[in-house]
């Protein structure tokens, strides 16, 4: 018997306006080119394709523009994480989580169950729960989660605002200029050729924005504290870079490693998003929350947390 992971929500599709297509299955067999066409037939053959009122999908069911297609997906085998998050704070509207490293965010690629979302939503039950941000995958410590999707604008709102004090801790390299201590980082970044790693372009508007200070050194590694103004992809990571830096661990900058590498969980990277601040839009009262972890790299030989 195939064993596979089955997310226990649904993934959602809307099917757009204009596109040429006869069936939803043509559609969906175009939409998601990385997963081939048996598996789609297999997925309808089991009912596990359908609108979102439940009517069910078939070989046949026309293109239907403006409405609503559910699936779940599935992976084989999926890795169980060995970290468990820590929930600081909740209440009916929100809850702030404490991610460790290699846990995702929300489903994607080989995760669909071992993800903190998922975890999440059968931890407090609330099946409409999903993040108003998102952390990378090796990046822990805060994020976000908003109970129902009616209030999940509200405080996404807030990020794409600016209105998010963010705080992280990072350890790497230091700098060679190392009468520097302090750095204000505004570039332009673009996806690099293979869509996954992003890059620092010289021409066109900035659209990032960091501010980085380095803030203790240990032989030749540093401690920086950075608050991103932006919320770029891979935004610190890149930006420390720049710097002449980067990040303790990281896998994909400035060496990249490859996606089917295991991961090495003694080793994790050293970047963790410390502090959140915001004013509750539902509330208007001040909210500030700080990570309870601390960075490996620097209290393996020394008492106390970084």
């Amino acid at each position: 018997m195939k064993s596979t992971s089955r997310s226990i929500s649904p993934s959602t599709v809307s099917l757009p306006e204009g596109d040429d297509f006869t069936t939803v299955y043509e559609f969906m067999v175009f939409r998601f080119p990385r997963i081939a066409e048996p598996v789609w037939r297999e997925r309808i053959e089991l009912g596990k394709v359908h609108f979102d009122d439940g009517e069910p999908v078939g070989f046949d069911t026309p293109y239907q523009a403006h409405r609503r297609i559910c699936y779940y997906r599935e992976v084989p085998h999926e890795t169980k994480i060995p970290f468990e998050e820590e929930i600081l704070f909740e209440n009916e509207d929100f809850v702030v989580v404490d991610k460790p490293h290699f846990l995702p965010v929300h489903p994607a690629g080989k995760y669909v169950n071992e993800t903190l979302v998922t975890r999440l939503r059968m931890k407090t039950g609330c099946e409409e729960l999903s993040s108003a941000h998102r952390i990378d995958r090796s990046t822990a410590g805060l994020v976000l989660c908003v109970k129902t999707r009616a209030k999940r604008g509200l405080y996404q709102q807030l990020f794409m605002d600016g209105a998010v004090k963010k705080m992280y801790l990072a350890a790497g390299k230091l700098p060679e200029q190392t009468d520097l201590t302090h750095w204000h980082v505004q570039v332009r970044m673009e996806p690099r050729d293979d869509f996954f790693r992003m890059q620092i372009v010289p021409e066109g508007p900035v659209n990032s924005e960091s501010i980085i200070d380095l803030i203790e050194c240990r032989d030749e590694m540093g401690l920086f504290r950075l608050q991103p103004v932006t919320g770029k992809k891979h935004q610190l990571r890149v930006h420390l870079c720049s710097i002449g830096s980067g990040i303790l661990n990281d896998p994909l900058y400035p060496d990249y490693l490859e996606e089917a590498s295991p991961d090495e969980t003694d080793r994790p990277m050293q970047l963790l998003a410390q502090s959140l601040a915001f004013v509750d839009p539902v509330t208007g009262e001040p909210m500030e929350f700080k990570s309870k972890r601390s960075l490996q790299s620097f209290v393996a030989d020394t008492p106390g947390s970084w």
